[in-house]
This record gives C-alpha cells, structure tokens and sequence, in this order.
C-alpha cells in the first residue's frame, strides 16, 4: 500500500491505513472467571491473566488499550507508538498527562522483541498483529491479547474498555467512563437533529492525489459515525463487495457528494484538497460541513478509544451544525 502500509504491526490500525487491509465485525471478546482470574477471548484463541497484572506493555495497535489504562488508574510500564503518527511529541492530544515509557517506532515497523522483553511485562496490549507467529513470539514473554473481535484488526472502543475494567478489577468504573461517554454523544445527537441520517464519508489523501476511504459499517470509524448518527454515503459502500477499504482516484471526486466529508491529506494541509478539480463543487465542501484532520490526530476516528471519541465529536460538532442549519 504505498509508503504507509501495515508491514507487521501497523501504525495505530488508523485509517492513515485506509487502504492496507478491509474492516468487518468482529466477535465481542473477554470473559471474567474466578476472582483474580480472568480469560480473553481474541482471533487466537484465548489468553488466562493470573492476578493483577503490575508491568503493562501496549503496542502500537492498541491505543485504545492505552486510554482505558490510563482512564482506569492503571500504570503502564511501556507504550510503543509510530513516530509521526502520535501526536506532538508521541502524545496525543486528547490523552491526559501519564507517565510511561514511550518508545517510538518507524512507520509499518515491527517493535524490537527485545526491547518488548526488556521491560518485563507481565501483560501484553498489542491490538492488532499480522499473523499467528507474531502472537505467539509476544506470548512467549508475557500473558499477550491481540485483536479480541474475530473478523476485525481494530475492536470498538467499549469492548476495549470494558475488557481492561475486568482485567484490573474495575468493571464498575470502566462502565461510569462509557456511560459518559455515551452520554455526550447523545447530547450531540438531540443538540443537531436534523444532521440525523445525513451521509457522510471518511479517508485520507494521498501525495497520489488518490482517496482512501471507508466502505463498510463495520470500520471502527464508521461505528464512531453511526454513534453520533451519521452513515456511510452509499456511492461509497458500493465501491467495494467485501468491506475493504478502497481507492477513488481524483478523476472521480464526484464520487465524494456526500452530506459531510472527513479528511485528512498525508502530505500538506487542507489547502492541497482544492487542487484538486470538482473538490470545491462538492455538497459538503460548498455547506462548509468538512472536517480536516492530520497525521497527528485521525486515528481520533480510526482507532477510537475513550478519550478520543469526545474530542472526535467535538471535532465534528461544527459540520454537525452546519448540516442542521
């Protein structure tokens, strides 16, 4: 997939991605067993954690993982994150100040296994993983839980949460964080009821001039639209029969005319949108109801996670207004 693609672990399972690998449902994983014990149910099979985990390692697909842990209270020895995909200063900008270990990693590149076991974990976040050796390799150092859904390499930000709430003894206080967050979107749902129902598109821009875009209800950032009320444009979905993401090149911009447009460009800012012929002819381009987001925060909507789904519903509020007026 050009210069960004997943290699091994990916990037953050972003859709700064958006065209390396298709989306669909995934199974709901995570059962509590006895008191101190607890067994997870992932795409390879399933991980038994013995007590409080102490020394937590995150991945860099599981940044959703990360903001659980740090809503929770729970200390995390190491993240690894992609070097110029997460945030300034490999911090985003929706997760509060925490200490860890911060390990960055090239884009597409697999973190060093030494430098995973060099900080003895005793649990291992690692989200999304390209293959079966990968997990095992990682299990071999530490109690490991890659993507939990079957059919999915991004769970859905609840199911994430709540799994760290039975993991760390603390499903009442993961269940107060996810209705808080519930609860705002909610509020932005009856603050704009007209934008109920109103298509709308996500994907990236790449130095091609191509678009990566999100074709399936099942893409964690579709969930995140459909959350607020908004569904994918179906001259879209149509793009493609399985779900994957797909490519539209800048001859069929024509293709984007639905109601509100999220972009973001991989080289440049929102200005390189309008050298491309037909953008300024578009609805949501003409309505104003268009949202730019960069490198640094589009995995708001990729990969959402506790914190970032706030600050993504912030982002579309103003789009959201302009559907409405």
């Amino acid at each position: 997939m050009h210069p960004k693609r997943y290699l091994a672990v990916p990037v953050m399972l972003i859709s700064v991605l958006v065209f390396a690998l298709g989306c669909s449902s995934g199974d709901e994983g995570g059962s509590g067993e006895a008191s101190g014990k607890v067994t997870v149910d992932h795409q390879y099979g399933s991980t038994t954690i013995e007590g409080t985990p102490k020394r937590v390692v995150t991945l860099t697909g599981a940044t959703a993982w990360s903001d659980s842990l740090i809503e929770l209270g729970v200390p995390i020895t190491a993240e690894f994150v992609t070097a110029g995909y997460s945030g300034p200063n490999n911090r985003f900008a929706w997760t509060p100040p925490h200490e860890s270990t911060v390990v960055p990693v090239g884009v597409g590149a697999t973190p060093d296994i030494g430098q995973v076991a060099k900080f003895q974990p005793d649990l291992i976040l690692a989200g999304y993983l390209p293959d079966r050796g990968a997990y095992d390799t990682l299990a071999k150092i530490a109690p490991t839980i890659p993507v939990m859904g079957t059919k999915t390499v991004n769970d859905t930000w609840q199911q994430v949460l709540g799994t760290a709430g039975k993991i760390f003894g603390k499903e009442d206080q993961a269940a107060s964080a996810q209705a808080e967050v519930e609860e705002k979107v909610e509020a932005v749902k009856k603050k704009y009821p007209a934008a109920q129902g109103k298509t709308a598109t996500f994907g990236q821009l790449t130095p091609q001039k191509q678009f990566g875009v999100v074709t399936s209800d099942n893409d964690p950032s579709a969930k995140l639209l459909a959350e607020v009320g908004l569904r994918l444009d179906p001259a879209v979905t149509a793009l493609s029969d399985n779900g994957q993401r797909a490519i539209v090149s800048g001859e069929r911009v024509d293709l984007l005319g639905s109601d509100l447009l999220i972009f973001w460009p991989l080289v440049g800012g929102p200005e390189v949108f309008g050298t491309i012929p037909g953008w300024d002819a578009l609805p949501a381009v003409r309505s104003g109801a268009t949202v730019f987001l960069t490198n640094d925060n589009a995995s708001a909507f990729g990969a959402p996670s506790v914190y970032s789904v706030p600050w993504a519903v912030d982002e579309l509020e103003p789009a959201l207004a302009k559907l409405s007026a």
